[in-house]
């Protein structure tokens, strides 16, 4: 791909599957042995500690300059949009937080941060909506093949699960993704990806706590 970060950020959870099983082995039969002979020494595989190189764009890899932009052009600030998530879990996210232009929706949402990776949830009549954004990167083994097409500026890739959607897309050199979930299998919402291709395109309001301002250098 022509982004290395962003080959990083689609595989991340796939590396940290890979590098466990590599650690994985078969038992080795013992071979029996008569009392007070020597036993044979077991050798157990060493894994490597898993590095993260640096990346471009400012700290963590992530495009401080183009958040503050569509920080000031959304006015997440000031928007109704975020206004009642938890203020404590805002401002610790170090990552621009991006919501859906939509108060109806996020108006009953909930945040969960984990620092580098948030995930917001909302309710729907007979569906639920779960929007997440990840700064953490794992680079692939130095023998790991993979290949993507070119699919856009923003890597938009539409996936369809057991009972929805799910949508991810890089923005600000951020892995955002947009989850529907329906509860009826029947539910057209969840049967094709308009709902979700609606839930991307309007995402455009970003929102920044304390930990994501100065990471910014906006000041607290």
């Amino acid at each position: 791909m022509r982004n290395p970060k962003i080959r990083g950020l689609i595989v991340a959870g796939a590396t940290l599957a890979a590098v466990a099983a590599s650690a994985q082995v078969a038992p080795t039969p013992t071979p029996s042995t008569r009392p007070g002979a020597a036993r044979p020494a077991v050798v157990r595989p060493t894994v490597g500690p898993i590095t993260r190189p640096p990346l471009p764009g400012g700290p963590g890899g992530i495009d401080w300059a183009g958040a503050v932009g569509g920080l000031r052009q959304s006015g997440g600030g000031n928007s109704p949009v975020g206004r009642r998530l938890d203020p404590a879990a805002v401002d610790k996210t170090r990552l621009p937080i991006l919501l859906p232009a939509d108060p109806d929706l996020m108006g009953g949402a909930r945040i969960y941060s984990f620092g580098d990776y948030y995930s917001i949830t909302a309710n729907l009549t007979g569906a639920r909506v779960s929007l997440t954004g990840a700064a953490e990167t794992t680079p692939l083994p130095a023998t790991s093949r993979l290949t993507l097409l070119n699919i856009g500026p923003e890597q938009l890739v539409i996936q369809r699960t057991v009972d929805g959607q799910l949508a991810s897309f890089v923005r600000y050199g951020v892995l955002y993704t947009a989850e529907l979930r329906c509860d009826a299998p029947s539910d057209p919402r969840c049967r094709t990806d308009t709902y979700v291709r609606s839930l991307v395109a309007k995402s455009t309001v970003v929102v920044m706590g304390k930990a994501a301002r100065q990471a910014a250098g906006l000041g607290a």
